[in-house]
């Protein structure tokens, strides 16, 4: 059945709607778009400006809690924040503990943890030990040293102080350090060569010499030389007595009736000041001494002036005036009683008495 007008007329009218209503969802779209970018746009630029106030709010917080852990004493504590969340980092787990006490409690910050580094766990140092035992006839060599070099050389040294023999029984481990190890052939040079009853032992890091030297100057000689390894010293050197060296020396004695040395004193005063040369912490007090034939006043000033005879002598020698002294007491002192001529000769004397002290009294 054909249409009727009317229905033709609604048909022919429906697509003219169509274009009325595309330019208002054109725009409705366009406003969307541009309303998405407004508030992105504005976010971003919120953001832009937060960013400068959360980096000086992070640096605030940083220098507020750095000066905290200082003042507590907790200066090597380093400290960050990430917004006022901070990150301490410290030495030991209590350190850490100490810490956080200090930073939480301030004002801006929300939270706060604390690390503590693992440090790597290194092997323990073993020092070498080495005894070096010096004889005339046989010097032993044992202990433990690092590398063959080292235990070369140190059978060397000992071989060169003149022993017939060196025993080695020394072992290599490269586990061990060469703590101290290369100045022990400087030490046992400084011994030097006839050394008995000598021993260098070097343990636990200490270097203990033991033995008798020649004198003090030697002695000093061969502590130099071991406090140049680095290692502490155990010092068990001895050295001769001087007073009983110069008990040794033949009697002095003067021409008659006067001051004047005779030569054989004077050999005997040369050895003398040999042995204050080489033990330069002695003193010498020099005492002299008549027996009772004339008269006491004659006798006091001979004493004089042969103790100060004496003195001159040693001085002339090379031995420092700070350390003598010289006094005369005549006939108040004698040895023996004077029943004989031997006896009032023996009576005629000047002693010299060694100190160690820096003064001399009376």
């Amino acid at each position: 059945m054909p249409n009727t007008p009317q229905q033709q007329s609604k048909q022919q009218s429906k697509p003219q709607n169509k274009p009325q209503n595309e330019p208002r969802r054109k725009t409705t779209k366009r406003r969307l778009v541009g309303l998405i970018v407004a508030v992105l746009g504005l976010t971003v630029l919120m953001a832009a400006q937060q960013l400068p106030n959360r980096h000086r709010m992070e640096a605030d917080l940083t220098q507020r809690s750095t000066r905290a852990l200082h003042a507590a004493g907790l200066s090597d504590v380093q400290v960050s924040f990430t917004g006022r969340d901070g990150k301490l980092t410290a030495a030991s787990p209590a350190e850490a503990e100490q810490a956080l006490d200090v930073v939480r409690p301030l004002e801006g910050v929300r939270a706060a943890e604390a690390e503590v580094p693992a440090v790597a766990e290194t092997a323990a140092s073993v020092p070498p030990s080495v005894l070096v035992a010096l004889g005339p006839g046989t010097t032993s060599v044992a202990g433990t040293v690092p590398t063959e070099d080292s235990r070369t050389a140190l059978v060397a040294a000992a071989a060169a102080l003149g022993a017939e023999s060196v025993e080695d029984h020394l072992t290599v481990d490269g586990g061990v350090t060469d703590t101290a190890l290369a100045g022990l052939a400087d030490v046992l040079r400084a011994f030097g060569k006839g050394s008995d009853g000598t021993t260098v032992k070097l343990d636990d890091g200490a270097l203990t010499l033991t033995g008798r030297v020649s004198s003090e100057a030697h002695k000093n000689a061969v502590l130099t030389a071991g406090r140049a390894t680095g290692a502490p010293i155990v010092d068990q050197i001895e050295v001769p007595d001087v007073q009983r060296q110069l008990s040794e020396l033949p009697q002095l004695t003067f021409a008659s009736g006067g001051d004047s040395l005779t030569p054989a004193s004077e050999a005997s005063l040369v050895r003398a000041a040999r042995m204050l040369t080489v033990n330069p912490s002695t003193r010498l007090r020099i005492e002299g001494h008549t027996d009772a034939t004339g008269s006491a006043e004659s006798n006091l000033v001979l004493s004089r002036a042969r103790a100060a005879a004496v003195q001159a002598f040693l001085h002339r020698q090379g031995v420092a005036a700070d350390r003598l002294t010289a006094k005369g007491y005549g006939e108040t002192r004698p040895k023996v009683a004077e029943t004989t001529a031997a006896n009032r000769a023996e009576n005629r004397r000047v002693e010299l008495i060694a100190s160690s002290a820096t003064s001399l009294t009376e």
